[in-house]
């Protein structure tokens, strides 16, 4: 069914993407270095229908992000290995999405939208399919080359909707990905109103040319700076210790290629993915930035992964409808506090109160879920339902304040380098969080269940035969159901400890989250009728102003 339905979103993305995906291009001699340069024109049906069917390629890619942990901790537990089950996809985006950002600012949206989708497809087959660790990994990563993406289709709607509007365009991005299949028509609608300008210009530019403007080199430098660091904590996190040289030796020369893409970037590349038009702004590009670093760290791993796996290792549910159940307990809040976001946001201009009441908000979700007990299963239901409130501020928000610092020449790459971002933390987030849920466990698991099982009257000389059958998860003839029941109490004691000791460590980072969108500057400044690609038909006097 997961594989499916994965499949399903994959076949719409890569319909849709072939006939939406085709937005007009600016280059950054046409662009220019700033704001001004930008023509203010007017929204009609061309804009209004892009907009919605860029909604239904977001679905695609939020179901995938968002659904992918559910099937694979079901998968995982049939497979086992969960410390590094679930960072391949996330390895990916958080490698390629910068890079196909910068490619897309450079040369055109349309391959880069279009073409990754048969990866997906080609992932969920081999998803569904997976009957060892080794081909469910394989499958997320095609699936992540997907996710790599969604920096360039979020660009989208940024750049052919007014610059006010830019709140709205993300916040309803976030809820195509909730209703992408109502929008389906909208792709017929796209292919009669909208063809996109031809750019004799790239032909003329040359090989070379356009591979410096895409700095190869930075790209290189962060590519495999990323790659050695989360391989080397991904396998930290169950597979090896983390002395071993495999975690060791990848770590260490990851640091060493970033801190050469941080050097080269300063002191090389003015016009790269990182480029140093966006610290012109002031500091709300790397607040920002840092926001929604940490708003992968919540979501990926805390959200996403660690509240799913809670319902299954403490036995709260075992029912598929009623973990559906539990996950729409979150979907429904989120989806609602959006609409409210996304209408403050527009209306007063205010970047700053939402980000803190909602940041606010998840910190006491944070500090709550410390004291996880296993009798949480009905709590679970209006943690969730707060969880959802407070993560519509962050999905909806924080994007916008980044893009806001990047003129047009570099929306894609500005959008491509948060994105990254949010799936480096939670990439990281993950190795970290079942570091700490593992190292508990492996150190308390066995101690526990053994002396509950004997003080119900297990023998000592049973205790093994128990601790191995219980891990595999097979019922042992003739122990009393008493001895059962104290053995699952403790093991489920042990797995609530661990999971108090995870949302611990995200606490602090929340805090300066806090910080970070008390200090953001504001951007109602920026918040205007302009219009950076109009897909609209432009009065001939402004068409020919556009040409001179």
């Amino acid at each position: 069914m997961a594989g499916g339905n994965a499949l399903c979103a994959a076949v719409i993305e890569k319909r849709i993407c072939a006939v939406i995906a085709q937005v007009p291009f600016v280059s950054g001699e046409q662009a220019g270095s700033t704001f001004e340069s930008i023509h203010e024109t007017f929204l009609a049906e061309r804009g209004a229908i892009q907009q919605g069917a860029n909604s239904t390629i977001l679905f695609t890619q939020i179901f995938t992000a968002v659904a992918a942990p559910s099937p694979n901790a079901f998968i995982v537990q049939d497979l086992g290995e969960p410390g590094i089950s679930g960072w391949s996809p996330l390895l990916v985006q958080a490698v390629l999405t910068p890079i196909l950002a910068r490619l897309s600012d450079v040369l055109n949206r349309k391959l880069l939208v279009v073409i990754p989708p048969l990866f997906a497809a080609a992932g969920s087959f081999i998803g569904a399919k997976a009957v060892d660790m080794i081909m469910l990994i394989a499958g997320n990563v095609l699936v992540g080359i997907t996710l790599a993406t969604v920096g360039v289709a979020t660009s989208i709607p940024a750049e052919v909707l007014p610059l006010k509007y830019r709140s709205v365009a993300n916040g309803v991005e976030f809820l195509g990905g909730t209703f992408g299949a109502f929008h389906l028509l909208c792709s017929a609608g796209l292919f009669a109103c909208y063809w996109p300008k031809q750019r004799p210009e790239l032909a003329r530019k040359g090989f070379n040319n356009i591979l410096w403007a895409c700095d190869h080199v930075v790209c290189l430098l962060y590519a495999a700076g990323t790659t050695l660091v989360l391989m080397g904590l991904a396998w930290s996190s169950g597979s090896y210790a983390g002395r071993n040289i495999h975690v060791a030796v990848p770590v260490a020369l990851g640091i060493v290629f970033t801190l050469f893409f941080g050097l080269y970037g300063k002191q090389r590349s003015s016009n790269g993915i990182c480029a140093h038009v966006f610290f012109q702004s002031g500091r709300k590009f790397p607040l920002s930035v840092f926001m929604v670093f940490v708003e992968g760290w919540i979501y990926f791993s805390a959200v996403n992964t660690i509240t799913t796996q809670m319902t299954f290792y403490l036995a709260w549910d075992s029912d598929s409808l009623r973990i559906s159940i539990r996950q729409l307990a979150y979907f429904f809040p989120t989806v609602f506090t959006s609409l409210v976001v996304i209408w403050y946001w527009t209306r007063f201009k205010d970047i700053k109160k939402p980000l803190v009441l909602s940041f606010g908000l998840f910190l006491a979700i944070s500090c709550t879920y410390i004291g996880t007990k296993p009798s949480w299963g009905n709590v679970q239901y209006d943690l969730n339902v707060l969880s959802g409130i407070a993560q519509a501020g962050p999905l909806t928000s924080i994007l916008v304040a980044t893009q806001f610092t990047a003129p047009h020449a570099y929306l894609s790459t500005a959008t491509g380098m948060a994105f990254s971002t949010r799936a480096i933390r939670g990439a990281f987030r993950i190795a970290v969080l079942y570091s700490i849920t593992n190292g508990h466990i492996s150190s308390h698991y066995n101690d526990a269940v053994a002396e509950a099982a004997m003080a119900a009257g297990l023998p000592i000389d049973a205790v093994v035969p128990l601790l191995s059958i219980i891990k595999e998860g097979n019922v042992i003839p003739g122990i009393d159901a008493t001895i059962i029941s104290s053995a699952a109490d403790a093991e489920h004691a042990v797995y609530a400890k661990a999971y108090g000791l995870a949302w611990a460590s995200i606490v602090p980072f929340v805090v300066i989250a806090i910080v970070c969108c008390a200090l953001l500057s504001d951007c109602g400044a920026l918040m205007t009728e302009k219009m950076e690609a109009s897909m609209e038909k432009l009065p001939e006097k402004l068409s020919d102003e556009e040409e001179a």
